[in-house]
């Protein structure tokens, strides 16, 4: 038995589909330099940043872009890339805003505002060419805590994606621009945009599937959106993002209550934490993000309208203490794992259980979820059971037949533990290839668990710092 000690740096890893939230610094919500030490280990590739209008421009014409280079300069020097969001208003072109963020207030709304966002915009791009290839724009518009003071429209945000795509890359000509960010898979609101001319805008399109069960239906909303972009894009690509995502780490006293928990702790967000990203890596999509890198405490959390909040407590890191909490470590492996070197590759994987109370019965099938990879030549099998993390499931053993192409070996095989680190070498069985009636694969009896376990070659994880030793 081992553990990982992974001492590699973000800065370390090339690329990566991984990605944090650092949000709300706009409105100073948490206090960003005591994250970036932590940032600099995590292994995530990118952070979402929203620009903060109203605190950029607290003057007419007179714009203040400190604060927002501080962010974007140690967020590269911690080896993470800036996507900004583009998003929210300003006070100063419009009088009924209840607070000084104006978040959720759109500037297509009120007279003179959307001229006045579009300079910001194009002052913005300009500044931060060079430095800030990916632009999305707006949060949230398909619901009203983020979209006012009009109803939601998919046609008014597809004007409002148009207007600020052509301020942006009329500095930065090769831009990504990405539309959405929409509050959970919205298909009639996407579609009412698109017939709006939103594919003309943007190359990417990201959504916000929150849930408690992070696989709960997340292939079918994936194809969905899939479906409708290329087929309102049928001549070019229009990416598919999972924008935020997050999970608390308590039962009470945060904002998230929503989300239908009833027995919450670290653990038990450690452990969905790392089955969201995986499954995000399974499904496809071309970017992924976990909201968020810090508990947000040290101001009001605030949406359109004058009410606060209780506070985000969905972080990796501890709000106000500033340490990391059970779950950060746990996103750390499979961040370090699971970068762009690890390639998403189909394997076949059976796993089987017989009726011990009918033994003349045909073999049962399990149905743990699997998503399957390579790395540097060895196959890596993930699996676990996609039950509501909440339940905490009890560990039980399973059979599984695996098979993976010549190309790929596993010599030394072991199965590494997400959630604690540990590493255990597997027993190879005596006959490589079974080749009766039912399997043409190798037998292993191994654990089966309610959050990922990763079976792959010690290969693999020796990258990580990984010691162990046989059982």
């Amino acid at each position: 038995m081992g553990h990982v000690e992974n001492s590699r740096p973000t800065a370390a890893i090339s690329s990566s589909r991984l990605g944090i939230g650092f949000e709300t610094l706009d409105r100073r919500m948490f206090t960003a330099e005591q994250v970036y030490p932590h940032l600099s280990r995590l292994g995530a590739k990118w952070a979402r940043v929203q620009t903060g209008w109203g605190r950029c421009e607290t003057e007419p014409g007179r714009y203040d872009f400190t604060w927002l280079d501080g962010i974007v300069d140690n967020l590269a020097a911690a080896g993470v890339e800036t996507m900004f969001s583009v998003t929210f208003g300003n006070a100063l072109y419009m009088p009924d805003v209840p607070h000084e963020s104006a978040v959720g207030y759109v500037p297509i709304y009120y007279e003179g505002a959307l001229s006045a966002w579009t300079r910001f915009v194009r002052a913005l791009a300009k500044r931060y060419r060079g430095r800030v290839t990916h632009w999305e724009v707006w949060n949230e518009p398909n619901i009203p805590q983020f979209w006012q003071p009009r109803q939601v429209s998919g046609r008014d945000y597809a004007q409002l994606v148009r207007v600020t795509a052509q301020a942006v890359r009329a500095e930065i000509p090769d831009a990504t621009i990405i539309g959405g960010a929409t509050s959970l898979a919205d298909p009639a609101f996407l579609v009412d945009a698109l017939r709006g001319g939103l594919a003309e805008s943007i190359d990417a399109f990201s959504f916000h599937p929150y849930q408690m069960v992070p696989e709960h239906n997340l292939q079918n909303m994936h194809d969905v959106l899939r479906r409708i972009l290329d087929e309102h894009s049928p001549g070019r690509r229009i990416a598919l993002y999972q924008g935020e995502n997050g999970c608390p780490s308590q039962l009470a006293g945060h904002h998230d209550d929503w989300l239908g928990m009833y027995t919450m702790d670290q653990v038990v967000q450690a452990k969905w934490i790392a089955r969201r990203f995986l499954v995000d890596l399974k499904v496809g999509f071309d970017k992924i993000f976990y909201f968020h890198a810090v508990d947000l405490v040290e101001r009001p959390y605030r949406q359109a309208g004058d009410q606060i909040n209780e506070p985000v407590m969905m972080g990796l890191i501890h709000g106000g203490s500033y340490e990391p909490k059970y779950s950060f470590e746990v996103a750390r492996r499979v961040c370090h794992l699971f970068d762009d070197r690890t390639l998403r590759t189909e394997l076949m994987c059976l796993f089987t259980e017989r009726d011990p109370s009918s033994p003349q019965r045909s073999t049962l099938m399990a149905a743990p979820y699997v998503a399957t990879f390579e790395r540097d030549g060895a196959p890596l099998f993930v699996y676990w059971l996609a039950e509501d993390p909440q339940q905490r499931t009890a560990q039980a053993t399973i059979d599984v037949e695996l098979w993976w192409d010549e190309r790929l070996s596993m010599d030394h095989p072991v199965l590494l533990d997400v959630l604690t680190g540990e590493i255990y070498a597997v027993e190879q069985p005596a006959d490589f290839f079974q080749t009766d009636w039912r399997s043409r694969g190798t037998k292993y009896r191994l654990p089966l668990t309610d959050y990922p376990l990763v079976f792959t070659d010690a290969s693999v994880v020796a990258e990580l710092g990984a010691k162990w030793r046989d059982r």
